[in-house]
Formats: structure tokens, C-alpha cells, sequence
């Protein structure tokens, strides 16, 4: 946690105690103790904060403040909501179709130079290394030579039809001439075919044939602006025509990739929201939409693939990474109404021994386990039937931590409820 959002932390809780008791907690040296509830409630109840009654833990959780910014805990306060209902389907991330490309050689040779490193971003057009190439090379001056022909051919058959004009030559020789003159625009044709073929452009088979300077090096193009994901060959290494240099790809957006299980495909259509979380990235939460549905069910698994389009402007997302999609659909009713029950996110709830529990603060750097019972849950979101009143205070990130604390204390001295 960074130290403003810790700062808003201890703020929170400064505020949340400030009509308690004068009785003040004493962080003790260690990282995190045990200390025994006391009998007289803190301010007015301990229900006031956490909605526990006599059967709630009566262990308390101290933590030093630099334990707790270790556990980069944040608070939340308990509301009656309806608990969104919603799919949660594994999901794998990969380029977009139009948003990857591998560079290949493209001619027989070797590879001379590279000009980018991984991750680099770059322009269409951008040269990412150079190849060295003898087929490239030949291709080059035999187009210089056809090129050269074609021009003196050209040149001898106007002459000779100049001739013929005045009756100087015969018609046979200026059929010779015209013959030799197409033979040559023939092989001129052929040879820029085939530097057109190993990857050259018009424009620059137009440089070579005004400067009449051929060069068997030949550079390695980037077919679209994005950033360098792969570069597989080493400086001097032998390539052929079909060998893969490099690969760019756009990573401002990527693809989830889902399997949905036929039974649900009536929930979902294609624009609808969707949510993907990633346990490399914990806490953060990415937004998509649906953008393809399957036409086609699978026979062997009966599910059908989905596509979802997922923005990835600060390239926190990379392919290859698993994820869950939650594919939002409708808010559950519930038996309490319109205004729902208690709702928290799925993390605060921890399973302690046969147990649920929430943790509620109670003073500075000291918490409470109180024993809350669940109801329906999301992927992101769980019911709770009791043990938690509305506005009541609850860690809601860090949680595990104090589940941890609590288990340490609980094998060293026993755990009482």
C-alpha cells in the first residue's frame, strides 16, 4: 500500500474511535499479539462497530503500525445493496488478430545487424535489422543488367525504325531490332518481378535502377506501429527465406478468450460488460466487452468460445496471462427486498477453523473476528445473513494477514470463541 492510502487508513480508524473511551492501546514491540478483550465495551459496544454479540471472538489482533503498513490493509463499511449477480468464467489473454505480425527474412542469407531491443516501440515502416543476402544481391544485378538491355534494345529498334523511315535499312532488320527490343523488355520484366517478390518496393527498385549501385543487404521492415514482443536472431546467424526475426504487436489491446459452458449461453450477448482479474496483478480489476460469440458448440467439452475485447492502454495486461471474467448479467433478487442484505467484497470473508469471520476494527492498530454467516456470493461479492449491521467498519483488503495473525496466536495459546 502506498503511504497515502495507509494514511487514509489510519485516518479512518482515528475518526472511527474518536468518541471512544480514553482507554488508548499501547502498541506493544513486537509485530502482531493476542490481547484479551476487556470487559467494559469500547465506547458504546463493540456492536457498534462490527454488529458481534456474546458469542463473537473475544481475541483482538494487535498490530505495531509497521506491521500493519507491511499488511497494507483498507477499510470498508458494510451496505445493504442487492448482490449483483454475474458469470465468472476462467479466461487466457492474447493478441487481437490485427495486432500482431512476424517479421521474416524473406531471402536466404544472414542476418547482418539488429536494430531494436525487446520491448521497444516502433513505427510502420521502421527498420528492426539488416540481412545480408547473395540470392538478394544476384536478383539485384541481374535486374541492373536486364534493365541495362532493355535500354540499348529500345534505343536500336527507334533507330532502326528511323532508318526505315528513310529507306536507309530494311524492314527485316527493323523486325530484328523490335524482336531483340521485346526480348529485353521481357527479362527487365521478369527480373523486377522477382525483386518484388524478395521484398523490394517499387520506390526502391526505382534508387537502384538510377543509381546503378546494387547491395546484397537488405533491411527488415516493421508492418505496423506497436512495440517489439520477440526478437529471435542472433548476428550472424543463417536465416532462411521463411525464418522469424522479430514480432511486433499492438499491446493497447488484447483478447480474453473464454469457454462458456452451453448452459449459460442465454446470459450473455455480445457489448456486455466484462471484469477480468489476474493473480499477478491482485486488486486491480480490468474492463472488457463481449466483442464475438461462437457460432459453433464444442462436442467434446459442450462449451462455446467467447471473445472479449479488453483495453490495455498501460500494458499491465500480458498475453499468455490466465485470468477470470466475470461477465456481468443481472442483480439478484433477495428475500430482504429491494434494498438487499449486507454485501462485502468475497476477500473480507475468511474461514477460521469451522467459521466465518470478518474482521472489524476496535481500536488503533487493534481488530476483532467477528462470526458473520453467508449467504448467496459472486465472483467478487459475498451475502452476509448476520453478524454484520450496515455501516459497521471491516478490513476489506489485508484481511488474509490478520487470518494468519489470528492462526499463529490460536497454535501458540489456543483460540477462543
Amino acid at each position: 500500500m502506498n503511504t497515502s492510502v495507509y494514511r487514509s487508513v489510519l485516518v479512518a480508524l482515528a475518526v472511527l474511535f474518536s468518541g471512544c473511551t480514553g482507554k488508548q492501546s499501547t502498541p506493544p514491540p513486537e509485530t502482531a499479539t493476542k490481547a484479551p478483550a476487556t470487559d467494559e465495551p469500547h465506547g458504546e459496544g463493540a456492536g457498534a462497530h462490527g454488529g458481534a454479540d456474546d458469542q463473537d471472538h473475544e481475541e483482538l489482533i494487535t498490530l505495531t503500525p509497521e506491521a500493519a503498513r507491511a499488511a497494507r490493509l483498507e477499510l470498508g463499511q458494510a451496505q445493504l445493496k442487492p448482490l449483483a449477480s454475474g458469470l465468472s468464467v476462467p479466461a487466457r489473454l492474447t493478441f487481437t488478430q490485427d495486432g500482431v505480425s512476424k517479421v521474416a527474412s524473406r531471402v536466404p542469407g544472414r542476418l547482418d545487424s539488429i536494430a531494436v531491443v525487446l520491448g521497444q516501440k516502433v513505427k510502420k515502416g521502421q527498420v528492426l535489422g539488416h540481412l545480408d543476402s547473395p540470392e538478394l544481391g544476384q536478383a539485384r544485378a541481374d535486374y541492373l543488367s536486364a534493365a541495362t538491355k532493355a535500354r540499348v534494345a529500345e534505343a536500336n529498334y527507334r533507330r532502326e525504325q528511323e532508318l526505315l523511315a528513310k529507306g536507309i535499312t530494311s524492314e527485316r532488320e527493323m523486325r530484328e531490332a523490335e524482336s531483340a527490343f521485346v526480348t529485353a523488355q521481357a527479362e527487365r520484366n521478369a527480373a523486377d518481378g522477382r525483386l518484388h517478390a524478395l521484398g523490394l518496393s517499387d520506390g526502391e527498385i526505382a534508387t537502384l535502377r538510377a543509381n546503378e549501385h546494387y547491395s546484397s543487404r537488405f533491411p527488415a521492415v516493421s508492418p505496423m506501429n506497436g512495440t517489439v514482443v520477440e526478437s529471435q536472431g542472433t548476428v550472424g546467424q543463417a536465416v532462411e527465406a521463411t525464418t522469424s526475426l522479430f514480432t511486433v504487436a499492438d499491446l493497447s489491446r488484447l483478447w480474453a478468450l473464454l469457454d462458456l459452458p452451453e448452459s449459460q449461453l442465454a446470459r450473455i450477448r455480445a457489448g456486455q460488460d466484462v471484469v477480468l482479474t489476474v493473480q499477478a496483478l491482485p486488486g486491480k480489476r480490468f474492463g472488457g466487452e463481449v466483442g464475438y460469440i461462437g457460432d459453433i458448440v464444442d462436442e467434446k467439452t459442450r462449451t462455446i468460445p467467447v471473445r472479449v475485447v479488453v483495453a490495455n492502454d498501460d500494458g499491465a495486461l500480458k498475453p499468455g496471462m490466465f485470468a477470470q471474467a466475470e461477465i456481468a448479467t443481472t442483480a439478484a433478487t433477495t428475500d430482504a427486498g429491494s434494498s438487499g442484505r449486507v454485501v462485502v467484497p468475497r476477500e473480507a470473508v475468511q474461514q477460521v477453523g469451522e467459521e466465518q469471520v470478518v474482521f472489524v476494527p476496535v481500536a488503533a492498530y487493534q481488530f476483532r473476528p467477528v462470526e458473520v454467516r453467508t449467504g448467496a456470493s459472486s465472483a467478487t461479492e459475498v451475502e452476509l445473513l448476520s453478524g454484520l449491521e450496515p455501516g459497521a467498519h471491516f478490513v476489506t483488503q489485508g484481511a488474509f494477514i490478520l487470518k494468519s495473525e489470528l492462526s499463529k496466536e490460536s497454535m501458540g495459546e489456543g483460540h477462543s470463541h
